[in-house]
């Protein structure tokens, strides 16, 4: 069996922490709610509906960045 890299990564945004963590799907956990998606924008949406495209957008790049950050180390 191989073992599978695994990065989580929590940014806050607007006054709410969004936690993403990424394993074969991605799993984003904010405001009390939490989705499981192949791609991580999708989760973003079903957790965070009432984004704008562009808030989606600055925190999914965020998460991107921060989940990278955190599988270099």
């Amino acid at each position: 069996m191989t073992e599978t890299s695994r990065a989580k990564a929590t940014v806050t945004f607007q006054g709410i922490e969004v936690t993403a963590t990424k394993d074969r799907h991605w799993k984003v956990e904010a405001a009390g709610r939490s989705a499981t998606a192949v791609f991580l924008d999708q989760a973003l949406e079903i957790v965070l509906p009432r984004l704008s495209y562009e808030e989606q957008d600055s925190l999914l790049l965020r998460l991107l960045i921060a989940t990278a950050t955190e599988r270099s180390r």
